[in-house]
């Protein structure tokens, strides 16, 4: 036990005082244990909660496997676009979302004329030149083409009053903006704000983890259902029913 908890990388000195801390810790604990064992009134009841817990741990840990080993966690794009075009209204934005690309530049990189002129153009020509220059001369570089970004995660590297994500966007394709020393240039070329559907590519992920539940919750109450008639079938299960009630009618005729 003391080896396993013992942590890498110590000194000699260090792990003699990790040891020695240890040990004392766990016959603290082990004679603590030994004193409540003989003042807690009701034992028995700390016994079936423990075995209570052992229990569910147990089930827990075999549903587990099962699922993994069973139940399919990812499903195919057309499947997931069904369930998407199905149930549209749940997929709507609870904050602004963007696609485009973002620079951080020292005011006193070269050829920052060239550079304000390529990173408006989402063109591969384009792009490679972004990519080459921001090697040796860019802070920050963003390259979000093709991928949905939340606004908020953009914009926080970004010293400017944006003030509401909606109105920015719908009047802004575009920002330069120098402080510090830095130029700050972040071009957008799509957009949707808070309220709006969800594109199916951003939703993705989210409609995988749902469809994914719904089949762990499905496989789940199939599993109990057959272990159920199995042993109900086997005779391992006997109702035994309590008529108090109908006894008590006869009673009082």
């Amino acid at each position: 036990m003391l080896a396993e908890a013992m942590p890498e990388g110590l000194s000699s000195a260090d792990s003699a005082d990790f040891a020695d801390k240890y040990i004392h810790r766990w016959i603290n604990d082990a004679l603590l244990y030994r004193v409540a064992q003989k003042n807690i009134p009701d034992i028995d009841r700390i016994d079936a909660l423990v075995e209570e817990y052992r229990r569910d741990l147990i089930i827990f840990e075999y549903r587990k496997r099962l699922v993994n080993e069973r139940v399919a966690q990812h499903f195919g794009e057309q499947e997931m676009l069904d369930y998407y075009e199905k149930n549209t209204d749940m997929f709507r934005l609870r904050e602004a979302i963007l696609k485009g690309l973002f620079l951080k530049v020292p005011e006193n990189a070269p050829n920052l004329g060239q550079l304000k002129k390529w990173y408006c153009s989402s063109k591969p020509d384009g792009v490679e030149k972004i990519e080459k220059y921001a090697l040796k001369n860019v802070v920050i570089y963003d390259y979000f083409y093709d991928q949905w970004i939340p606004f908020e995660e953009i914009v926080s590297n970004i010293p400017y009053e944006f003030g509401k994500p909606e109105t920015f966007l719908k009047t802004h394709s575009k920002l330069e903006f120098n402080k510090n020393g830095y130029w700050y240039l972040l071009n957008i070329t799509e957009y949707r704000v808070p309220g709006e559907i969800m594109p199916f590519d951003f939703a993705q992920t989210q409609i995988q983890e749902i469809l994914a539940n719904s089949n762990r919750l499905d496989f789940n109450r199939e599993l109990e259902e057959s272990l159920y008639r199995e042993a109900e079938k086997a005779g391992e299960i006997k109702w035994f029913f309590d008529h108090k009630e109908n006894i008590e009618k006869d009673s009082i005729k």
